[in-house]
């Protein structure tokens, strides 16, 4: 069993989600305060049983920004559940048993949080004793509730059109959800305090699922005992013993002292699992507690165990279903480790969800596994699957898992995003951006991302009203090859007029009429490229291009073409990206930046 659906009307900065989940693996990505918190919160408020009641209870805060609750408001979080009902597996018995009351229809069960008027409160403003015009916060109170809601006409109701004066089939009482198993872990995790405490160890949870044998337990009670007792026969223990007992009685006199006998309270199996530490050996260590371990390992360790527990658990007859909720999984961790744990989690039967702020984890996720979360200028959330981008085929798809590295990936948590072909205008425009314009793109929340290539069309599909609504401009040379390309026919690329083909409201393409390279040997920038070549070695390019700028830097653009063949021929000569990367260092002396880039800058910002 699995969630299948998530909707989410009026909470916090959901405003409207509507959301269909995959088994297995599902990784929320995007920027701060984009509600990917908000998210995981609203599955707690549905499912999670040991979540404390308090927390139920909304605030007017709770609700999305401009909702005026003093008319009938409600917040929803609805959840659809699926894959329970098979006739020939009696695994899923307990959880069809769980679920089967609230099914709309076949191996389809709705499960749903409410934040809304008092029923007393409903039910006056349907016999009009008031007109609902008035409401204050205290006079909303949660409910859970299950099953199906119809119209008029006896129709199952959509989620998305459940009114707050509708109401569901059943109310679901809080006792039925201890079969579903949630278990969040948040992003400020102390796992090592976690693994030391009984209360909270995956381990006392494991030993809680793990079926030993009743005689087993038994017999190692009987070895406790027995250890015990030699350890209370020991002569120095009985000395120490004889020694506090005297004492005892000096202090407090013969009539209100106590017999002290030294040894361990008479054990159970309970007492002896709670005794139990999780000890490591290993780089280092031999048997050592997890408080000597460093704190990526301890989290990879606790997410390790919830793991098992979770697997051990589906083994019970008495449980059904469960979820992991997991906010940066990659806490602690190293790029290498992130990716193999990450990969890890995909593997699991269970149901994961986690968010990530780390473009190692999204780019070894699929498609199919991602959310994009983008925060509108209201500060409302919209969000997207980039795999139901509209227009995208199974091509496009395998080129965005491929391409979607590390690096690239940024792209899914930048507020904005610039796409250029390669490294060399990676490492050179945010600089000259920031000295001629005095505009810092990082602080605009700006990614300035490379897909070395000009394959733009993959990227722009992304960018739109109803898929990721951020602003996306991309930077192109205007015969659109790439720069390595030897290949002399134009057909083999795509022209700038096909490109542009993509564009909407949030996707837009600049370009020179040129190369990247040879727009910004402008005379008045070739400073710049002669300290680079200096640098580099080219001593004599460097005082050439040092000449020409002395006797033209006051010159129109085009007016030497010879000084931009000179730049290129060192970037081609030391390579680009290099050239380009040294080039950097001295933008101070640049002065200006191409039209076609403070065109995409000036758009972008705005």
């Amino acid at each position: 069993m699995y969630i299948r659906r998530v909707v989410i009307k009026n909470f916090r900065n959901l405003r409207s989600i509507d959301v269909n989940l995959e088994p297995g693996m599902t990784c929320l990505v995007g920027e701060n305060n984009s509600g990917k918190t908000n998210f995981l919160f609203a599955l707690q408020l549905v499912l999670d049983m040991n979540l404390p009641n308090y927390y139920r209870t909304l605030v007017k805060e709770d609700f999305s920004n401009g909702i005026d609750i003093s008319t009938p408001q409600q917040v929803l979080v609805g959840i659809e559940l699926t894959d329970y009902y098979h006739e020939d597996q009696v695994e899923k018995v307990k959880e069809l048993a769980l679920v089967q009351e609230w099914s709309v229809e076949k191996d389809v069960a709705r499960i749903c949080y409410r934040f809304r008027p008092t029923s007393a409160v409903i039910q006056a403003i349907k016999s009009e004793e008031r007109d609902g015009t008035d409401l204050t916060i205290e006079e909303y109170e949660y409910e859970l509730v299950g099953g199906a809601v119809t119209d008029d006409n006896g129709n199952l109701k959509d989620l998305l059109d459940i009114e707050w004066n509708d109401d569901f089939d059943v109310f679901v009482k809080m006792g039925r959800l201890s079969a579903f198993r949630v278990t969040f872990l948040p992003a400020l995790r102390d796992v090592e305090d976690d693994l030391r405490r009984t209360a909270t160890s995956p381990l006392s949870k494991l030993l809680d699922v793990i079926d030993i044998p009743q005689d087993k337990k038994n017999e190692l009670v009987e070895r406790i005992k027995r250890a015990n007792d030699e350890v209370s026969d020991q002569s120095e223990i009985k000395d120490l013993a004889y020694h506090i007992n005297t004492s005892l009685e000096y202090s407090v006199g013969s009539k209100f002292a106590l017999d002290v006998r030294l040894g361990m309270a008479s054990p159970t199996f309970s007492s002896i699992s709670r005794a139990l530490r999780v000890l490591l050996s290993g780089q280092g260590l031999e048997e050592a507690d997890p408080s000597r371990n460093g704190l990526g390992l301890n989290n990879v360790l606790y997410i390790s165990m919830i793991l098992a527990y979770f697997e051990k658990r589906m083994e019970q007859s008495n449980t059904a279903g469960q979820l992991l909720l997991i906010e940066e999984p990659e806490a602690h961790l190293h790029p290498q480790l992130q990716r193999v744990l990450f990969g890890r989690l995909l593997e699991r039967k269970c149901q994961i969800i986690s968010t990530s702020h780390s473009t190692h984890i999204s780019s070894r996720a699929n498609l199919k596994n991602l959310l994009v979360f983008t925060q509108e200028l209201d500060s409302m959330t919209s969000f997207c699957k980039p795999v139901l981008t509209p227009g995208i085929n199974e091509n496009d798809i395998s080129d965005l898992e491929r391409y979607l590295d590390a690096t690239k990936s940024v792209l899914l948590f930048a507020r904005k995003v610039i796409l250029v072909e390669g490294m060399s205008e990676v490492f050179l425009i945010p600089s000259l951006v920031k000295k001629v314009m005095d505009v810092d793109l990082e602080e605009y929340g700006v990614s300035v991302v490379p897909i070395h290539g000009v394959h733009f069309e993959v990227y722009m599909k992304l960018f739109g009203d109803k898929v990721i609504r951020k602003k996306c401009a991309v930077l192109t040379d205007g015969d659109l090859k790439p720069s390595d390309a030897n290949i002399e026919e134009d057909s083999k690329f795509p022209r700038i007029q096909e490109l542009k083909k993509f564009e909407n409201d949030f996707v837009k393409v600049f370009h020179c009429k040129t190369t990247f390279e040879r727009a910004i040997a402008m005379p008045c920038n070739l400073m710049v490229f002669s300290m680079a070549a200096a640098e580099l070695g080219a001593n004599r390019m460097a005082s050439d291009l040092e000449k020409y700028y002395n006797q033209n830097a006051n010159l129109e653009d085009d007016e030497k073409k010879q000084d931009m063949e000179k730049v290129l021929s060192m970037a081609k000569r030391f390579g680009k990206a290099r050239f380009a990367q040294v080039a950097s260092k001295y933008v101070e002396h640049a002065k200006k930046v191409p039209p076609y880039i403070m065109n995409a800058v000036k758009w972008i910002i705005e």
